[in-house]
């Protein structure tokens, strides 16, 4: 677009370099400084009706005189006392969308920019300051920070009341349930916290629109379908309370802001984190409290339980029964019937027939609580050795079930022609037990742990752990 097709720019010794958006009141451009070349953003009241020029009036009242950081600033205004003549405007700092600042952004980057954002909202409350707009299109970095901008519904004890009855108040897609329906009484700090809630759960998912109603933790909203790599629990819970229906179930702005902070303090802490969620999969699985001993025996069951053990990333430690330890990725069905395989990479699983899963706890810390797999004793595959300890067979899998000897594997072909697209490393254990701790236990950070200590059998091993368990009680 030429410059000669731009509106005109009603700032004296500035033109129009661009239009950057409109809304249903007003228009956003972009200016330059005619000497300096130094731009801005303006925005022009194009709907001039006594409600809106005094909404307009009231947002240019509240930013520049509440003194606090993270709301835009207006740097000069136009409000003529006859809108209609002259079209009232004011200029802020030219910021980058917050669409274009979250591109790539992880989740903890995008929280740790949101908590200086509810930091903002929550010193507007303290002066009964109300957004009642809070939606993403509203949020633009700026100076190293995200800023609150577009108060033209804002809400203030000098405001008065401008809102009809049955006229709803903020945008659709984040707007909280009172404010579709009594907007005109509706307290606007709970509304506030809901619609950031909603603003946050489409920052994090780069989703285009928000959700209707209130977030549910396990559904198609949840955001492990979006992210795997750090612990959500806390941040889905945030989100369930502060989506409630009810306005008085909400957070404050001020709680709302350091469950962000401990969620980011507690997914920098690996050890914490760790353990955290090793306590949360307990209580998944124990809602009503966690007993001393659990036993499921079923196969369904067995795959189901370490399907949750494995679903987040480097959560547990897997201790074999033949010595060592690797990091439990996912289980599925063996090909053999009644086996599971447990996988450990891309192309290597160990395959055995599960007798009982257990789960053993000790009501001190959550890190000592473990799960024990005891593999039910089956027949060697003929032609190929036992290893060393006599636990299991190093083979090649050929398709599920169908095994040929390691070789194959070593030298990437069976009977001179290449492997399989399914082919994958196994061993198949035909005894012994093995045992799940969390990651950031004692119990995986003890090296000599890694000789199998769960041979000495189940009641003995119980005993042992529980015995540390007790002197290490904290």
């Amino acid at each position: 677009m030429t410059k000669d097709v731009l509106p005109l720019c009603p700032v004296e010794g500035f033109h129009t370099v661009e239009i950057l958006g409109s809304g249903g009141n007003g228009d956003v451009t972009k200016i330059a400084n005619n000497e300096t070349g130094e731009e801005f953003a303006l925005k022009v009241l194009r709907r001039v009706q006594d409600d809106t020029y005094q909404r307009f009036q009231n947002e240019v009242k509240v930013v520049t005189k509440c003194g606090i950081e993270g709301v835009m600033p207006i740097t000069a205004s136009c409000l003529p006392v006859n809108p209609r003549e002259i079209k009232p405007w004011y200029v802020m700092p030219l910021a980058q969308p917050f669409s274009v600042f979250i591109e790539g952004k992880s989740f903890s980057q995008i929280i740790e920019a949101f908590i200086p954002l509810a930091e903002t909202l929550e010193q507007l409350h303290m002066q009964r300051i109300f957004h009642r707009d809070i939606k993403p299109d509203n949020f633009l970095y700026y100076l190293g920070r995200i800023y609150l901008t577009d108060f033209g519904l804002v809400k203030f004890p000098e405001s008065g009341n401008l809102t009809p009855e049955r006229r709803d108040v903020g945008a659709k897609f984040t707007m909280a349930p009172e404010m579709r329906r009594i907007a005109f009484k509706a307290d606007g700090e709970p509304a506030d916290v809901y619609s950031l809630a909603k603003s946050l759960w489409i920052a994090l998912t780069k989703q285009p629109l928000g959700f209707d109603g209130q977030f549910i933790r396990g559904s198609a909203l949840s955001l492990s379908n979006f992210e795997k790599d750090v612990y959500l629990a806390p941040l889905e819970d945030l989100l369930h309370k502060s989506t409630d229906n009810d306005p008085r179930q909400r957070p404050s702005i001020k709680a709302f802001k350091e469950e962000l902070i401990q969620w980011l303090a507690l997914n920098e802490d690996f050890s914490a984190r760790n353990l955290t969620e090793w306590l949360e999969i307990q209580n998944t699985l124990f809602p009503m409290g966690s007993p001393t001993h659990a036993e499921w025996t079923r196969r369904e069951d067995i795959i189901n339980i370490l399907s949750i053990i494995a679903g987040r990333k480097s959560l547990n430690h897997m201790f074999y029964p033949s010595g060592g330890g690797m990091d439990l990725k996912g289980v599925e069905q063996a090909g053999e019937s009644g086996a599971i395989s447990l996988l450990v990479g891309p192309q290597s699983a160990e395959i055995l027939k599960p007798k009982k899963l257990c789960y053993e706890s000790f009501g001190f810390d959550p890190e000592w609580n473990y799960f024990w797999l005891e593999a039910d004793e089956i027949e060697p595959i003929d032609g190929v050795a036992l290893s060393y300890n006599g636990f299991d067979q190093y083979l090649t899998e050929l398709d599920r079930g169908e095994y040929t000897g390691p070789e194959a594997w070593e030298y990437s072909e069976y009977n001179y022609q290449p492997l399989p697209v399914t082919a994958r490393r196994v061993n198949r254990y035909i005894k012994g037990a093995f045992v799940f701790f969390s990651k950031a236990s004692r119990y995986n950070a003890t090296s000599s742990t890694y000789d199998a200590w769960q041979n000495i059998g189940e009641v003995k091993f119980r005993e042992k752990i529980e015995r540390a368990a007790a002197r290490f009680r904290r």
